[in-house]
């Protein structure tokens, strides 16, 4: 593959052909090994700026993500201040000098996340914002009917973190958090798509019966998609150890039943694509579990090896069906090109699945060092990813 100007330019025979005219200006990377892909797409992450560059900023938590192989990703507005304003989407914007791949702002579904008065979604809309969410704020029902009329106007998505919070009060766990604040709240929303006919997205799935009601409602037609994220689809309430802090998260690990649905729902196109929920936390976790640590782990940079190497090589998931769920799917979400064809941008991510390395607390590029699969070594690691042809990690592990 041939890349001139940000662009793929050939493949094949044209490209060798092609390449040799350009003499010294020409670089070569050796894929040998390697797959080639379009880079990954994270529909959810946070990056924590404004507001908590202690924990993360623009530019650590873009790196990780370049590390990943990601090379388009989705920041949640749970930021202090929340992106809620035009405003505030400037500031976002003049931040993104920083970053090393493509950063995409979610904007807030209402004014500083407090569910009470609307944003102004067209306004946003017309300046490229694509996704709103109050992440972490799940919405009531009566903004919820308003919100979404609004956004099916402009066909915006809206992405809801299902959590009944009247169900989930001091909960840290599986045991204190049960499925039924994630599904009911499903249910509810889900019956308002139907009214409304809103482009609708689950986040973070953690049950079988979410799966199961994404399924009934994409049966009926329903303008709905979900995602996933890696230590749901790898990890289960019994595989939790010290550092406990490591594996808290929300939703939370639970059950071999609820982890095998996922997968099944995964393989099967129910669940329509990966997200890490990266949520960095600084080194507030490496101080060990209390029942005031703060919930979410670093993913960005292990998603792809952990994913390959537990899913991939023990033959529960399909190669194609990963690298699909990382690129085409989340990108027909958001309306992204997601193709490697001559003429597009040269967002493009290389990966050596044989080579086998680990990530140790120390080493890595985000400010979060709070994750399970610390130290684990996998297979299937990036080794060079583009954004628009230019380098934004080129490393080994």
């Amino acid at each position: 593959m041939l890349i001139k100007d940000g662009k793929i330019a050939a493949f094949g025979a044209q490209a060798e052909k092609e390449s040799k005219a350009l003499g010294d200006q020409l670089r070569i990377f050796d894929a040998k090994d390697c797959i080639v892909s379009r880079g990954f797409i994270d529909l959810h992450v946070h990056l924590r700026e404004p507001g908590e560059e202690i924990k993360e900023t623009i530019a650590s938590g873009s790196k990780a993500a370049a590390r990943g192989g990601f090379t388009s990703i989705y920041a949640m507005p749970n930021t202090n201040p929340p992106l809620d304003s035009l405003e505030r989407l400037h500031d976002f914007q003049q931040r993104l000098d920083e970053a090393y791949v493509h950063v995409h702002p979610i904007a807030c579904l209402s004014k500083n996340r407090q569910g009470e008065e609307l944003v102004d979604y067209a306004s946003l809309a017309k300046a490229g914002v694509k996704l709103f969410s109050d992440d972490g704020d799940p919405a009531t029902e009566e903004i919820l009917v308003s919100s979404m009329r609004e956004l099916a106007k402009i066909d915006g998505v809206f992405i809801n973190h299902l959590e009944d919070k009247s169900m989930t009060k001091g909960g840290q766990f599986h045991k204190d958090i049960p499925a039924e604040s994630e599904y009911l709240m499903l249910e509810r929303d889900l019956k308002i798509v139907e009214q409304t006919g809103c482009r609708y997205h689950a986040a973070h799935l953690s049950c079988w019966q979410s799966v199961e009601l994404i399924r009934q409602a994409k049966a009926k037609g329903l303008p709905v998609t979900a995602e996933v994220t890696p230590h749901h689809l790898l990890l289960t309430y019994n595989d939790i150890k010290d550092p406990k802090g490591y594996y808290q998260m929300k939703p939370p690990l639970r059950t071999y039943e609820d982890q095998e649905a996922l997968i099944k729902g995964l393989a099967d196109g129910t669940i329509n694509c990966i997200a890490t929920d990266h949520a960095p936390h600084g080194r507030v976790k490496d101080r060990g579990f209390s029942p005031q640590s703060p919930f979410g782990i670093t993913g960005l940079e292990t998603a792809f090896a952990s994913l390959y190497s537990g899913l991939v090589l023990t033959g529960r998931l399909s190669l194609l069906r990963l690298l699909e769920a990382l690129t085409i799917s989340p990108a027909q979400i958001c309306n992204e090109s997601y193709d490697l064809t001559i003429g597009e941008p040269a967002d493009v991510v290389v990966v050596n699945l044989k080579k086998q390395g680990k990530i140790g607390k120390e080493e890595f590029y985000s400010k979060g060092t709070n994750s399970p699969f610390s130290n684990q070594v996998f297979t299937g690691w990036t080794m060079l990813t583009l954004n628009s042809g230019e380098e934004s990690y080129n490393g080994t592990i």
